[in-house]
């Protein structure tokens, strides 16, 4: 590995022909990394927030004649895809999706002679999987390469092996703002190393931790207000785990700021565009800038005039039960690569201040590095990306990181049962229909059976509805109407859901079997379609009544709902959202709607298991033999069985001793000792 290391950190300005004008440090990286890509198609560059590698250098690549096709640069946030595209389109002096643009999921500007695009979500996955030569793209870029994305970690093994196979021409820069323990090296042994320092200016660090019998949030509140009246100038960003977290505290802050002195923006993934780019931009006149945002601000975004950082300390992490195929959020502390992160922030465009709302002790213990999504996240659909690819182990991927073994072996299951693979895990039409609707798997089975349903019996309108309930269920943020997914539909006809829900139409060909009125469907949607179609993406979350409020899934786990939800009391469910959390036993149900158990013999038959059984009354001091009919874990019918043969019974006996120890046995000494 050729090692190139560059250090400059000038913060003069300097008038040029372009309309950057700030002389940033990747600057002085620009020719050695022109030179190392003339000897070498693959570069990783470690160069520290501020330095300018996301914007100045894409921007400088434009005009280099050896790059005559297009240049991809993978963003791992959609707010910042859509944002550095802006800046650098602007610097060129050109209209957005011209020359520079960007695609992420449900939005893109972008146009045939667009040369710089900028792309998140899975997009690049997808770019791959249609096109494995990438045809007429010369240069991919991975920006933010630490943030250990999966769509990251899937993108670049992708990259690597088609670079290996197809395109040996192809370039690769991966970019990072720290290489400290990311393998990058290791995967990529032959590719130039630069570094870079960042630009940022002095950052003063205070620890105010919470008090041990106080609420952190309004702590966190009282922290901001002393930060905003000491330092009289400039705006100020927090750090907040979630949505919820920054409602509340925006809540808090409304009644106790000046509205004539201070604008309180929030900043999260599943904003609108306006409102993302509200929090991003500079602040009004004789106003200052209070940002609320999520860790989507601790990267690849300037956010215009901040000069304080207030950090909670805390971040919202989905970790995937394997057990109960759902993934538990839990309230999670930051490494302290993240809080170097977010701190940086306050010294972006001045001197600034951060404070730790947690004790400097504490920062000591906090772990080095965040880990990475592909060892606690859902891997059902990288597992069917890796199908796509023709791999039957995503450990045959060139990965950074190996996956969770557990996580993995769950979502090729999966798919074996909805058809999606075969037991030797390659892929069937089926899974390629599904993998090309661009969803979840489990939603693209259900607008795949939906379509054949439509087909056969000759009706649009169960096949429309299945549209519309996958964009309900994928679309980012929606009203809080209880549980029933009903509610909800008239919702996603709207907005982003609504483009993708046409989307969705378009590519089953729908428009062939009938007239599309999609507000009509949705008024006539009826509980038993609902159910039916829900069942298909998700048979192991049909639900059983048990006790006032809880339910059994057919996976075996529980789940409840709330005593005042308008679908309490409903005998069977099937939850199409629920989520676990930790301390509770239970999982709190998003959203469902009600089942209807006769469907169980007419169009959910497929998925009732008949078998026998035999075990050991307690009671009756006896044996017992049954047939049984069950959903998954659920037991839906018994009938005594009255010839029992001896393979039941020896399943019995070997069930006993399972369960009791060899004790059942009455084995003398000779026979325990042997």
């Amino acid at each position: 590995m050729r090692i190139i290391s560059v250090f400059s950190a000038s913060t003069s300005f300097i008038m040029v022909d372009k309309p950057l004008v700030t002389s940033l440090p990747i600057h002085a990286l620009l020719t050695p990394l022109r030179d190392a890509f003339k000897s070498q198609s693959q570069v990783i560059l470690e160069a520290p927030t501020g330095a300018g590698k996301s914007t100045a250098l894409p921007l400088d690549m434009l005009d280099w004649a050896e790059i005559e096709g297009k240049i991809l640069m993978l963003e791992p946030r959609r707010v910042a895809a859509r944002n550095v595209a802006q800046f650098i389109a602007k610097q060129r002096g050109c209209e957005l999706g011209t020359e520079v643009g960007y695609r992420v999921k449900g939005d893109s500007r972008v146009s045939a002679n667009t040369r710089l695009e900028i792309v998140t979500e899975g997009i690049l996955t997808r770019m791959i999987q249609q096109d494995p030569e990438l045809t007429g793209i010369d240069m991919v870029i991975f920006d933010e390469i630490h943030e250990r994305h999966l769509t990251t970690d899937l993108g670049l093994a992708l990259a690597l092996e088609i670079q290996a196979s197809f395109r040996e021409d192809l370039k690769i820069l991966a970019m990072s703002a720290t290489l400290s323990g990311l393998a990058l090296t290791d995967l990529m042994p032959e590719a130039a190393l630069l570094n870079s320092q960042g630009r940022s200016f002095p950052v003063e660090h205070y620890y105010n931790a919470v008090p041990s019998q106080g609420r952190w949030l309004e702590h966190m509140a009282k922290v901001i207000i002393n930060s905003l009246t000491e330092y009289v100038e400039g705006s100020l960003l927090a750090f907040l785990p979630g949505q919820g977290e920054i409602n509340k505290l925006q809540q808090i802050l409304t009644a106790r700021l000046d509205p004539k002195v201070f604008v309180i923006c929030p900043l999260f993934g599943s904003l609108s565009a306006k409102a993302q780019d509200l929090a991003i931009a500079p602040a009004a006149k004789h106003l200052r800038k209070v940002v609320l945002a999520t860790n989507v601000a601790e990267s690849s975004l300037t956010i215009e005039g901040i000069t304080q950082v207030v950090d909670s300390g805390y971040k919202r992490q989905a970790r995937f039960n394997p057990k109960t195929g759902v993934s538990r959020l839990s309230l999670k502390r930051i490494s302290q690569a993240s809080a170097a992160q977010r701190a940086g922030r306050a010294g972006r465009l001045m001197a600034g201040v951060c404070t730790r709302l947690w004790s400097q002790e504490e920062h000591g213990r906090l772990t080095q590095a965040d880990e990475p999504e592909i060892v606690h996240s859902d891997l059902l659909s990288m597992v069917l990306d890796g199908a796509f690819w023709g791999v039957k182990s995503l450990t045959e991927l060139p990965l950074l990181t190996a996956p969770s073994a557990a996580n993995e072996t769950v979502s090729w299951q999966l798919l074996c049962t909805m058809g999606m693979v075969t037991d030797v895990r390659v892929i069937t039409p089926h899974g390629r229909a599904a993998h090309k609707l661009g969803c979840s798997p489990r939603l693209a089975h259900m607008l795949l059976r939906a379509k054949q349903h439509a087909e056969q019996h000759n009706d649009i309108h169960f096949a429309l509805l299945a549209t519309i309930l996958a964009g309900t269920l994928e679309a980012r943020s929606r009203s809080r109407l209880g549980t029933d997914i009903s509610r909800y539909l008239n919702e996603s006809l709207q907005g982003e859901p609504q483009k993708q829900i046409r989307n969705w139409i378009n590519s089953l060909s729908l428009s062939a079997l009938g007239k599309v009125d999609l507000q009509r469907v949705a008024a006539q949607a009826s509980q038993d379609d609902i159910a039916t179609l829900l069942a298909f993406a998700y048979p192991d979350r049909i639900a059983k009544a048990r006790g006032v409020s809880g339910y059994q899934l057919a996976n075996g786990s529980g789940v409840e709902l709330a005593n005042e939800d308008v679908l309490a009391g409903s005998a069977w469910l099937v939850v199409a959202d629920f989520q676990e959390t930790e301390g509770r036993s239970q999982g709190k149900v998003y959203l469902a709607t009600p089942l209807n158990p006769e469907l169980f013999d007419n169009e959910l038959a497929e998925l009732v298991v008949s078998h026998e059984y035999a075990g050991w009354d307690e009671a009756k001091g006896r044996f017992f033999a049954e047939k049984q009919q069950k959903i998954g874990e659920i037991l839906l019918t018994k009938s005594a069985i009255s010839k029992v043969d001896k393979r039941l019974i020896k399943l019995a006996l070997m069930e006993q001793i399972r369960l009791k120890g060899l004790a059942l046995m009455n084995f003398n000494d000779a026979c325990l000792q042997l």
